[in-house]
């Protein structure tokens, strides 16, 4: 037979835990509610003129990554998030505010430290640089024509091949001429 003072020690237990439990789910509604409502509050920030775009490039031919730092252009100006997603889709936003945006993305290049040969549309090599962070521009015409090339050399060529120097660029093509 329980004691009358077992019987209310246990009724104050079983009170105490209904009441910690139901602070600790207020707790978390008021967790979750101020989650969501910082959520919803980032969605609706507009870019801001003068927005700087932090832009990180991993060049993947050789693996070297360029940050660079570029105002956004004034169409940007009251883009959402979601807009700029949408404007730089080939690029992944890591951190998104009205002044600052964050953002990266891969490209199949070597970067602007790197001299590339690689034949042009006419199938002749020339030497290559990237200029522009996103593209290569001609710097000097080889006039080699692919056929000239060793058929295990063909594949290389027209991926580019990445020299660190124009000296290196010479001694290449040195040892391919002899």
């Amino acid at each position: 037979m329980e004691s009358k003072h077992d019987e209310l020690s246990r009724r104050a237990r079983l009170w105490g835990a209904a009441l910690l439990a139901v602070t600790a789910a207020v707790v978390i509604m008021i967790a979750v509610g101020r989650t969501q409502t910082r959520a919803a509050a980032k969605a609706r920030e507009n870019v801001e003129e003068g927005c700087q775009l932090i832009q990180t490039i991993h060049y993947a031919r050789c693996g070297h990554d360029v940050t660079r730092r570029v105002a956004a252009d004034k169409e940007y100006k009251g883009c959402t998030l979601q807009q700029m997603q949408q404007a730089f889709s080939d690029w992944s936003i890591t951190s998104f505010s009205p002044s600052e945006i964050e953002m990266s993305c891969t490209m199949q290049l070597y970067c602007p430290e790197h001299l590339v040969v690689m034949p042009d549309g006419a199938g002749v090599l020339g030497i290559y640089e990237n200029a522009y962070g996103d593209g290569y521009a001609l710097k000097a015409q080889l006039d080699i024509p692919l056929s000239a090339l060793p058929e295990d050399l063909l594949e290389t060529v027209h991926l580019g091949i990445g020299f660190g120097s124009a000296q290196a660029v010479e001694q290449w093509l040195e040892t391919f001429e002899s």
